[in-house]
């Protein structure tokens, strides 16, 4: 038995961006969000942006998850990976897989500590390609809604994004190796 047989999300294909439900799907629990997170980055061919305030590392911190962001990190020149976080100490202290990958495919992933004005935003989100999204309200509670196809409204959260990426800048927690 391969590890392949053992993750039930390693089945999804990589296309499946096409194969997914039209409209807007509300999760609840984790395994369903972090579930669509992966679907997202598996359908990703241009960007992933991420919005979460610790890197939530029962969505991000997973070998699928990891595999599709380096995939798409290698595959696309520039930056096509970008993650803000709020506080990055924790996962910087507890070796989030997601900041080695940034360290080594520096490039090509970056990571920045959201500025101190945006701190109080009390939702998190991932957008692919500014097509589809995944979107927690309340980035603590297991609740969030994921739309595969929603150009408009990932557009109008990768604005947002956008402007605090802007006023943000790198932690350096973020920059320093632990050895």
């Amino acid at each position: 038995m391969t590890e392949h047989d053992l993750d039930p999300l390693s089945a999804l294909s990589s296309d499946v961006i096409e194969d997914l439900p039209q409209g807007v799907l509300a999760l609840s629990g984790r395994v369903a969000i972090r579930d669509a997170c992966l679907r997202l980055a598996r359908g990703a061919r241009r960007e992933l942006l991420i919005f979460s305030r610790d890197l939530d590392p029962d969505l991000y911190d997973q070998a699928p998850f990891l595999e599709q962001v380096q995939r798409l990190a290698l595959a696309r020149s520039q930056v096509p990976v970008r993650i803000l976080v709020r506080d990055p100490k924790a996962p910087v202290t507890g070796g989030h897989r997601l900041i080695g990958l940034a360290r080594q495919l520096s490039s090509r992933l970056a990571i920045r500590r959201v500025a101190d004005d945006f701190h109080d935003r009390p939702d998190a989100f991932l957008i692919a390609d500014r097509r589809g999204y995944c979107l927690r309200r309340l980035a603590d509670r297991p609740e969030a809604i994921v739309d595969y196809a929603a150009p408009g409204e990932a557009s109008r959260l990768r604005a947002e994004l956008e402007q605090i990426w802007e006023q943000s800048d790198v932690d350096t927690e973020l920059r320093r190796l632990h050895l």
